[in-house]
């Protein structure tokens, strides 16, 4: 591919992955990894026609190379995914940024989920006003937790039992003792506090 083309590819492969809708929330990383290359193999090779117009296909690799790329389209673009990334990952980023920058002029960082967005922020800026053709190209793409899918049925287990949505649905018996009913816990007591007398 010459350099046009490879513009070109990297321009298609981060509108596919702005456009991805991360399936459910996964509880390990390489999900979302195994999800993303798969979608990127189906979406770049659709009818074997490549959208760079080159008459071939296009490899989308896992875990590739001498820095074990995420994902390595055509060992051209280099994918690093994180998820739910931390404060000591987005520490750590910027490392393997430029490990990948030594090996990819075209690089995309996808997080699924972000926990510490102000470095994610910093980094961003710090790559796009350096980007060029001598020191590479960085896209950061951030995959909001809100807007996966996930099947309903799971969706609702999840609700059900992550924090902000725990409550206590117990049957309190009457009171013998008072002669009356004992309250109703409320249902939206979400503090971790909160002592449960009948757990």
């Amino acid at each position: 591919m010459n350099m046009h083309q490879e513009q070109e590819l990297f321009r298609i492969v981060i509108n596919e992955i702005q456009n991805w809708i991360p399936s459910q929330n996964y509880d390990h990383e390489s999900k979302f990894q195994n999800e993303l290359s798969d979608l990127l193999d189906e979406r770049l090779n659709e009818n074997n026609a490549s959208p760079t117009g080159q008459d071939r296909d296009i490899p989308v690799y896992r875990e590739r190379g001498i820095i074990n790329a995420d994902i390595s389209v055509n060992d051209i673009i280099g994918i690093e995914m994180k998820r739910n990334l931390t404060n000591n990952q987005a520490k750590k980023l910027r490392g393997q940024i430029e490990s990948y920058l030594d090996h990819y002029n075209f690089v995309i960082i996808v997080a699924c989920g972000i926990l510490d967005t102000s470095h994610w922020r910093e980094l961003k800026n710090i790559y796009k006003a350096r980007e060029s053709m001598a020191n590479g190209f960085v896209e950061f793409i951030w995959k909001k937790r809100e807007n996966y899918e996930t099947d309903p049925e799971e969706d609702q287990q999840q609700n059900q039992s992550s924090p902000e949505n725990v409550g206590y649905d117990v049957d309190i018996p009457e009171n013998p003792l008072i002669g009356m009913e004992a309250p109703d816990v409320d249902e939206s007591v979400d503090d971790p506090d909160f002592y449960d007398p009948f757990s």
